[in-house]
């Protein structure tokens, strides 16, 4: 399995049991739905198929469910349609737009009241633009200034402009409940603008009894690259939204700012991904760009912890082959070149993690972590060790929850004490040959601060 871990992005391609265990043997370890898209129905058949899937494949698959936060999206249209390239059409205040009559519906009265003629829209990433041309009373008119593909839903962005929309309308908290009550293991919050949107999240979450589940923070915008530190610190992970990144940015500044939250989440402790057109051209095609390649191989050597595919598994036509190639990248990279690491640690908690490290690296032996919260695992995987690195934990979220971080093979063991889970994830890990015969091996926990543990053993 690669170290820098795959997740996928499941969709109208990728909805399906068959399609969904074949991601996980090619080395998916963890699965996103967007609420933004489709309802409860369908998001219900999705868990079902990871949680299957999970079974299947006898490891722990992460379930990541992506809030929109207060992102600007379009309303509904009742037919997908094309605009060319000069073409004007009108933007409507309204739930509904229709292909007759070339409305695109934005039912968000706080934006649209906002607009002015000269304003930049932007979708699809930023291949999609529009100028708007006129404001009347009833419709905005705007002139595209590139062929467009308009469809329900879709992310905007109004250039050069923020609106202080509420971080949380009526549907993102239903959908936020449905996250808590079918069993997912992380909120990617969109939008975020400052560490207290992060805050508020996990508050909703703790009240709800369910203090496990995890929040990444999803940096996009303006205001989350200037509010980054205190982001990053009240979130449990990170993620590098380079699609509305590029809308709000020149595309010019993506390749700084992505290594710019990279290396500022890894220097605070906090996993991160890097997400949105990495095989693009694979929605289409079954062969990635040269480019694209060079990009996600860029991404590894930078440190990241996952990668995550979008329209790739969502909507792409080759799901299957696009985490092939990812893998396929990811592992040449991982053999061929260094990996940034980050080992300026200074709570002791993190010096007894960076000390095991270090050590199994000296004497090149596995290393074996049992552990019931996920704390020294973490720290382990934040300083990307060289040497294969086990985690045995009782907990089947915990199990979850570790299973995109960097390097780490994790396994669900039965245990009442941290010495009988030490040694029930020893024999387990022997009996898959993970583990083998004359193989130097490190066991290790660390319980509190003051109370750890470490053992030394040749497999036998």
């Amino acid at each position: 399995m690669c170290k820098t871990k795959i997740i996928a992005s499941l969709g109208p391609s990728s909805a399906n049991q068959d399609i969904v265990a074949t991601l996980c043997r090619e080395g998916v370890v963890g699965f996103r739905i967007n609420f933004a898209h489709g309802d409860e129905t369908v998001w219900r058949s999705m868990v079902e198929y990871v949680f299957k899937a999970e079974s299947f494949i006898g490891r722990p698959l992460a379930l990541i469910g992506d809030l929109r936060g207060p992102s600007i999206r379009l309303g509904d249209v009742d037919e997908a349609f094309f605009v060319k390239k000069g073409e004007v059409v009108n933007l409507v205040l309204r739930d509904k737009g229709s292909k007759e009559r070339r409305e695109i519906p934005l039912p968000i009265k706080e934006v649209y009241n906002k607009l002015e003629v000269g304003d930049t829209i932007l979708m699809n990433d930023g291949k999609v633009r529009f100028r708007i041309s006129d404001v009347m009373h009833d419709r905005i008119e705007m002139t595209a200034l590139t062929d467009a593909l308009i469809s329900s839903r879709k992310a905007v962005v109004i250039a050069n402009k923020e609106f202080n929309l509420p971080l949380l309308r009526e549907k993102d908290l239903s959908d936020l409940n449905f996250a808590l009550n079918n069993g997912f293991n992380y909120i990617g919050l969109s939008y975020v603008r400052r560490g207290m949107d992060i805050k508020i999240i996990k508050d909703i979450i703790r009240k709800s009894g369910r203090e496990k589940v995890k929040v990444i923070a999803k940096v996009e915008t303006k205001s989350a690259i200037e509010n980054l530190d205190e982001i990053i610190e009240a979130a449990d992970a990170v993620l590098v939204a380079r699609g509305d990144l590029g809308m709000n940015f020149g595309l010019e500044e993506i390749p700084y700012l992505q290594k710019k939250i990279i290396s500022k989440s890894l220097q605070l402790g906090r996993p991160v991904i890097v997400a949105t057109q990495l095989l693009e051209s694979m929605v289409e095609s079954s062969v990635p760009t040269r480019a694209e390649v060079v990009d996600v191989s860029t991404a590894v050597s930078d440190g990241v912890d996952a990668l995550m595919l979008t329209g790739e598994t969502a909507i792409g036509k080759y799901p299957v082959d696009a985490v092939r190639w990812l893998r396929k990248i990811i592992e040449t990279t991982e053999d061929k070149l260094s990996v940034n690491r980050f080992r300026d640690v200074k709570a002791l908690s993190a010096k007894f993690a960076k000390g095991i490290t270090e050590l199994a690296e000296d004497i090149n032996a596995k290393l074996v972590v049992f552990s019931v919260h996920g704390n020294t695992p973490r720290m382990v995987a934040l300083l990307r060790p060289s040497v294969d690195f086990y985690v045995g934990t009782p907990d089947s979220e915990i199990a979850r929850y570790l299973s995109i971080l960097w390097g780490l093979r994790v396994y669900q063991v039965d245990a009442t004490s941290y010495d009988e889970g030490l040694e029930a994830t020893y024999e387990l890990l022997k009996k898959k040959e993970e583990l083998r015969l004359g193989e130097l091996v490190m066991l290790a926990y660390g319980l509190k601060e003051y109370e750890q543990a470490i053992k030394l053993r040749r497999v036998t």
